[in-house]
């Protein structure tokens, strides 16, 4: 006698918070497995839809890594057939334009791929990959949404905002895409298409806006390895400047001289800046520096000392201002000796409520002595300083 089927007696809410952890063709799948299985799938709350599912993978690329034509096409064919399936028959399985049809989602992903030796057959195949895109917004109007793609796809949240319904769209992540739109809050007046967004991810993503751009509900902020458009880089162009009065938590991870934002965000209260020393901008670094004089915990990584970065101001040294509110500090890869003024005295000066100071792989300054460290009224953490 076969044991019992178990994991099928479970109750359709538990079944489908498990097949929300699978990529969304092997979600489909599970519809083989048995009939109770048939209709699980389509009050999945979690989608993740990957093309590299239907990349065949005996397919051998030649020694420049480019694959067969005809077999690329062949994948996005049954790629493409399988996206409006799925658009067509998920949530209430009718295909129509009734709202009962549509099952708002806590989570999209969306992963697509492409080569760029395809370009000249890329243009067709894109708009429609977008007015997909659209398709899924308005259906699902999802509350997370995350889009990694290998090629240059653009995404414009204010352009996407007048076509489909982003209310609920509140953490957004893009990987590898052109962003061009901001954070979807109008230049005119307080509105926005996007008025829950609170968490937004960029990584390794081209940004093309420039000017003031304004997210007034964003809390949580990464930049990682992004870089600006060129085209946004005319002599005397500003750098984009944001506006986020409720920002709470900033990462930055910077690897390109124009990638440094001027930030304003009053009520940040941890910050991450993780910079490399080849490219970045030393007086757009300590503007960066100084914009975060509100923070209580702070991490930075890859410091130069303060007198190699710090710009003269009608001749006088401009000064840090007052961290009257850090009480965590950390510093990580960072020069921190100055003839003058050494970036580690500085901060100890300033900030007046540190209580926990860390060094990891730090140069310090030759005055830096045992006797001080003891000194000093705090938790303090010393790794391979020299």
């Amino acid at each position: 006698m076969a044991p019992p089927d178990r994991l099928s007696e479970l109750p359709d809410c538990l079944l489908q918070s498990i097949l929300s952890s699978l990529r969304a063709r092997e979600v489909v799948q599970t519809t083989a497995l048995s009939r109770r299985w048939r209709d699980v799938w389509h009050g999945v709350l979690r989608l993740d839809i990957d093309q590299r599912e239907f990349q065949a993978a005996e397919v051998v690329a030649d020694r420049d890594g480019r694959r067969d034509k005809s077999v690329e096409l062949d994948e996005w064919a049954r790629f493409d057939d399988f996206a409006d399936n799925l658009l067509l028959h998920h949530g209430g399985g009718g295909g129509g334009d009734d709202d009962d049809d549509n099952l708002p989602l806590d989570a999209l992903r969306l992963h697509v791929v492409d080569k760029r030796d395809s370009s000249r057959r890329r243009l067709p195949r894109y708009t429609r990959w977008l007015e997909w895109v659209h398709g899924c917004l308005d259906r699902y109007r999802p509350t997370a949404l995350e889009i990694h793609s290998d090629f240059d796809m653009t995404v414009d949240l204010s352009l996407m905002g007048l076509r489909s319904d982003l209310t609920r769209l509140s953490t957004l992540r893009l990987h590898g895409v052109l962003h061009a739109g901001g954070f979807g809050d109008s230049e005119s007046d307080d509105s926005s298409v996007c008025p829950a967004l609170e968490h937004v991810e960029f990584s390794s993503c081209a940004i093309g806006f420039e000017g003031v751009v304004t997210a007034r509900t964003l809390k949580k902020l990464v930049v990682d390895r992004c870089w600006r458009r060129n085209d946004t880089k005319k002599e005397g162009a500003p750098r984009p400047r944001l506006q986020a009065p409720a920002l709470t938590s900033l990462r930055l991870v910077m690897t390109f001289q124009d990638d440094i934002w001027v930030f304003e965000t009053p009520s940040l209260v941890e910050a991450s800046i993780r910079t490399t020393r080849h490219f970045v901008n030393r007086d757009d670094e300590y503007e960066l520096l100084c914009n975060l004089y509100n923070v209580t915990r702070l991490e930075l990584s890859g410091f130069l000392a303060i007198e190699k970065i710090r710009p003269k101001n009608g001749g006088q040294n401009q000064d840090l201002p007052k961290f009257h509110n850090l009480t965590t500090l950390l510093l990580e890869d960072c020069d921190l000796t100055g003839e003058v003024y050494n970036m580690l005295d500085l901060f100890l000066y300033n900030a007046p409520k540190l209580e926990e100071l860390t060094l990891q792989n730090c140069k310090l300054p030759r005055e830096w002595s045992v006797s001080k460290k003891i000194c000093l009224n705090l938790r303090f953490t010393e790794i391979n300083c020299h």
